[in-house]
């Protein structure tokens, strides 16, 4: 049967015409939507190859091999004399905090470098990372005036970077009481949320309301940041949701493991997530055990990885089992985002995901090696 005979209404040339004229619709769509790939992502080019450049100078599995087998916490600070930490850890540090405060130092400068050079709207959201280092701060005060600390101690304990200018976290520092600090915090953004919180803190003597209100008040900062249009910051949206599916993860197993009620359960968790909607989350809380909690998540990614290290959980006992099973899981995460937007905002979240474990190990090692354990003993103390 010939063309003409199908479509006796049409002749063959102008068949071909509208076939070409299709096409080059086709054509002109793709160009469009490369063009609008290339405008949408040519700001992360600077920063990305800045990233990539802190990339290569990560530690290598040797160079961990090296640490870990290292006689002495002082021949660690001397194999970090060739890597960008030298600059932070001296020869001169011996304790453990002086060392654990030089690596949150280099970790607050990363993320300060990344925000000044970021495009605005990765801008905002590696603007609230740096956050955490106000109520890092603000933690660490209200725990100082808690134990009786006095001024000075307690300056010596915080890392001077965040959005609090430093005259003002010395003001703080000189506080007498928890409630003190809560006062001097007024006319800032943390100090309506503390304030709310103050009297479950005076009722109960434990600031563990006070600390909760104000890891709330951060993962919910970005959660609204990051409710935007467009590809770049969809990939931000996955990334901290997760994040906060994790945290609230933690929390619910930890409190399963200390019998903690699930009415007091639900108070500690964020009421916002990725996968883990409020209503899942309140199943989980009201989770018989840790094994009902993983049985309940065996639909989603995260019951199958915590339900593959079970058994570990059930020789130690102890819920670190999971915890590193979980921030293994969103450095993946955040490796597998990288991939998947490579000229975009992925490489940014790669490398702090990886930039973020690699302190993590490092100050594994470090407190392994003031604790006297074995090379053995620390390298299962990071290993995946």
């Amino acid at each position: 049967m010939g063309l003409e005979e199908v479509i006796p209404w049409i002749s063959y040339d102008m068949f071909v015409t509208l076939l070409i004229l299709a096409g080059l619709l086709i054509f002109l769509s793709v160009i469009v939507y490369i063009i609008k790939y290339l405008i949408d992502n040519a700001p992360y080019a600077y920063v990305n190859a800045r990233v990539r450049g802190m990339e290569a100078k990560l530690l290598d599995d040797h160079k961990f091999n090296e640490l870990i087998e290292a006689g002495s916490l002082v021949e660690v600070i001397g194999l970090l004399e060739d890597t960008e930490y030298s600059r932070y850890i001296s020869t001169t540090s011996k304790d453990r905090f002086s060392i654990e405060k030089s690596l949150d130092m280099h970790l607050a400068h990363i993320y300060k470098t990344l925000a000044e050079i970021s495009p605005e709207k990765a801008k905002k959201v590696l603007k609230l990372f740096e956050k955490r280092y106000d109520i890092r701060n603000i933690k660490t005060i209200l725990r100082a005036k808690y134990a009786g600390l006095d001024g000075e101690s307690t300056f010596k304990m915080l890392i001077p970077i965040g959005t609090i200018p430093e005259n003002r976290l010395r003001e703080l520092c000189e506080a007498k009481t928890v409630e003190e600090v809560v006062t001097g915090l007024e006319g800032t953004e943390y100090g309506k949320i503390l304030s709310e919180k103050l009297s479950e803190y005076e009722e109960y003597n434990n600031l563990l309301p006070l600390e909760l209100a104000l890891d709330k008040y951060l993962y919910h900062s970005l959660w609204r940041t990051v409710k935007i249009e467009g590809a770049n910051e969809d990939i931000f949206k996955e990334f901290i949701g997760k994040m906060i599916d994790v945290e609230n993860l933690k929390v619910i197993l930890r409190c399963k493991r200390e019998g903690v009620p699930s009415e007091v359960t639900l108070n500690y968790l964020l009421d916002v997530g990725y996968e883990l909607a409020p209503w899942k989350l309140k199943e989980l809380a009201e989770g018989e055990s840790i094994e009902g909690v993983i049985s309940s998540l065996e639909d989603s990614e995260y019951g199958n990885i915590l339900a593959e290290h079970l058994e570990e959980y059930e020789r130690s006992k102890s819920v670190f089992v999971f915890e590193k099973v979980l921030d293994n899981y969103i450095l993946e995460v955040g490796k597998r985002l990288s991939l998947r937007q490579p000229f975009g905002v992925g490489p940014i979240i790669g490398f702090l995901t990886s930039k973020e474990m690699e302190v993590k190990k490092l100050r594994a090692i470090i407190n392994g090696k003031i604790e006297g354990l074995s090379p053995r003993d620390i390298k299962e103390l990071i290993t995946n």
